[in-house]
């Protein structure tokens, strides 16, 4: 049989579309019937990489009892929570209010009017280990709305509340929460395997962001030293794909060593910049090495033909979680030969029983010297021998039924993948990152704006649902990368009309803050706004920040008001709690102390403009606009600037201090070190 999901265009509801359960789509189409029926609504909320997600789906929703009794006593609803982030975070405020933790799936039951009663996250189909069945779960809330359905309601009109934005007094936020977020991440620092807290462990670019912001700041070394430690602690585990390149979703141990497996564009488009930071700080070329392996991850593991990039690669395979990416020493001796032993220590297969099923995930568990010197070769012959011993490892892990991939293509995390790109290109000098930035970027500004209208995404030629608060945030921050990497104003003046089109779609005034959506979760949870940071920096904050890097551009933007009433609407929680809106610090520090303005008056084509963008690729800072102008602007950030004694020149800026022109971009550098 099939449900509704079969018009579905996401992969993940794709993935169940053929399902006994009679999955309808979130809409008004199936709000009606369960109104019409007078049934609860089983909301089921996940995404296509989720690992159980999958297990519930081959555990419950594939069983044909338990499907009966899911279509008999609600009305299910199936969610893709990438698709619809909102009507996601509504219920994850739920969920996280009632029970302290939330999650996916996610599985809530709610009235016809979208008022949730019971949730939760992963339920067995049957009770175990002390978690309720569900199974004996749906039996349960069948008899309560039955025969205890004014207590029911009650309980869902005090829980609707937790999923509804409560108003906040304003507040003057804390005079630095820039170092206020660092105090905080220096107090949870893992000393011994970098990172924050204890198992499970998530990159958490947000709060990485914080150290390299405080250090370029203020030149303190203990934040660096952090950030370094934990870069290089993540690139020898096993979250990091020693084969592949790239970053799994986290590692289940404090250690690093052991991935949950999927990867998200996401993650690997923020943690490259932060690579390409630490290197240029510390000169350690292997952050510069997992930058590099990173970014052609992207390229050759979640590129679309067309230029855009896919959303995730699934944790499990034919074989299992994690099959495709682990190894036994049998096999690393099948594949390897006499290479087997140096491979096996410098990768650490075969030091303990195993990490999954008896399978060992990869890491470097030795440097390729002492790996040499254990299976008594010369360094500079394991080097050769271990970069070989690579390619055959990739070659047959090639061979292997791989992971799927969530195909559908998202416009905010491209913009992401295109701030990775961008900043790889000005970094590194390498032009194939600014080209494929360049056609992801116009895919996104061609397939994802059909009408003229942003849409949020696009799968195999079909595209779908108006783009969202992030959508917007994160595209209009890939732009201005994008616009400093190739110096083509075409990036910046879109980048300049996206900013202006948040600010129309989704400023709030009463509340002070950018809503997630311009077409709001249906009442009664209402419109959602969600200022917290989570493995994504939060949406407001990319949006505000963008829109004070191009106030000299967009003067009637309101851009210093739209902050303003931000920090004021989050003050009391930049106080109590920094890390939670560590992003919007990051704003605040913007507003006071100023970004890097870097404007290049020359010709087009001009030879020496290329050499002067490499120099400043040399020193990235997070909150930089570089532009080329051929001729005299009446824009407020270009007017009276123009070539002097008719050679290029250089105009830049550290917040609202400026320095003479100049015709020399290590000098102008120079100038901005001792500005900051």
């Amino acid at each position: 049989m099939s449900n509704a999901l079969g018009e579905a265009l996401s992969p993940y509801l794709l993935a169940h579309a053929e399902d006994p359960v009679d999955w309808q789509m979130w809409g008004e189409p199936a709000f009606a019937k369960a109104r019409a029926l007078d049934l609860p609504i089983l909301l089921s909320v996940g995404y296509a990489a989720c690992h159980w997600c999958h297990v519930m789906h081959a555990e419950s929703f594939v069983d044909p009892e338990i499907a009966a009794q899911i279509n008999r006593t609600t009305v299910p609803i199936k969610v893709d929570r990438e698709e619809l982030p909102d009507v996601d975070q509504a219920y994850q405020a739920v969920c996280m209010a009632v029970t302290g933790q939330g999650g996916w799936p996610l599985t809530a039951f709610l009235t016809p009017t979208l008022q949730p009663f019971h949730i939760g996250t992963y339920f067995p189909p049957h009770a175990r280990f002390g978690r309720p069945g569900l199974s004996d779960l749906l039996s349960a809330v069948s008899q309560a709305w039955q025969e205890q359905r004014g207590e029911v309601e009650e309980v869902a009109r005090d829980w609707a509340a937790f999923g509804r934005d409560a108003p906040r007094a304003p507040a003057e936020p804390p005079p630095d929460a820039l170092q206020a977020a660092c105090d905080a991440l220096v107090a949870r620092f893992d000393h011994e395997h970098g990172g924050f807290g204890g198992a499970p462990k998530f990159p958490t670019p947000p709060h990485l962001s914080v150290l390299w912001r405080q250090y370029l700041r203020d030149g303190a070394k203990v934040p660096l030293e952090m950030l370094h430690r934990t870069l290089s602690a993540m690139a020898r585990g096993g979250i990091h794909d020693q084969l592949g390149g790239g970053f799994h979703r986290y590692s289940v141990d404090a250690a690093w060593r052991v991935p949950h497996f999927e990867k998200m564009l996401y993650d690997n488009a923020l943690l490259v910049p932060l690579y390409l930071g630490a290197w240029q700080a510390t000169g350690d070329h292997e952050m510069e090495r997992v930058a590099r392996s990173t970014l052609d991850y992207m390229l050759t593991g979640l590129r679309d033909p067309l230029g855009g990039f896919y959303s995730a690669q699934d944790a499990d395979s034919p074989g299992g979680e994690g099959a495709y990416f682990t190894w036994t020493a049998a096999e690393f001796e099948d594949v390897l030969g006499e290479d087997a032993p140096l491979a096996l220590a410098r990768y650490g297969v075969g030091d303990k029983d195993g990490d999954v099923d008896g399978r060992s995930v990869l890491h470097l568990a030795r440097s390729s010297e002492r790996a040499a010197a254990e299976c008594g070769v010369s360094a500079s012959e394991a080097e050769g021998r271990l970069l070989h011993a690579a390619e055959q490892l990739r070659a047959a892990r090639a061979r292997r039924p791989a992971p799927a991939t969530d195909d559908k293509v998202l416009c905010g995390w491209n913009g992401l993948a295109i701030s990775a790109l961008s900043q790889g290109a000005l970094a590194l000098g390498d032009e194939k990152y600014l080209a494929a930035a360049r056609a992801a970027a116009d895919f996104c500004l061609g397939a994802l704006r059909p009408g003229g209208e942003l849409l949020r995404r696009y799968h195999r030629g079909r595209v779908g649902i108006p783009a969202y608060l992030e959508d917007y945030a994160y595209l209009t921050e890939g732009l201005i990368w994008l616009a400093a990497a190739s110096l083509d104003e075409r990036y910046l003046q879109e980048a300049v009309l996206l900013a202006q089109e948040t600010k129309q779609r989704f400023w709030d005034g009463v509340s002070g803050q950018l809503r997630l959506s311009a077409n709001d979760v249906p009442s009664p949870l209402g419109p959602q706004t969600d200022p917290y940071d989570g493995a994504l920096p939060a949406a407001q904050s990319v949006a505000l920040r963008c829109a004070l890097l191009l106030r000299g551009l967009a003067p009637g933007l309101g851009a210093e008001e739209m902050a303003s009433a931000a920090f004021a609407s989050q003050g009391e929680v930049m106080r109590r709690a920094p890390l939670a809106v560590s992003s919007l610090a990051a704003v605040l520090d913007l507003a006071r102390h100023g970004g890097t303005e870097i404007t290049l008056c020359a010709p087009q084509g001009d030879a020496m403009v290329a050499d002067w963008r490499r120099e400043i690729g040399r020193c990235l800072t997070p909150d930089l606009l570089l532009t080329r102008i051929a001729d005299p602007r009446h824009e407020p950030l270009w007017q009276g600037k123009s070539m002097q004694g008719g050679r290029p020149t250089i105009y830049a800026c550290a917040g609202e201090r400026c320095a003479p022109p100049l015709h020399d971009a290590v000098e102008a550098l120079r100038w901005l070190r001792d500005a900051r």
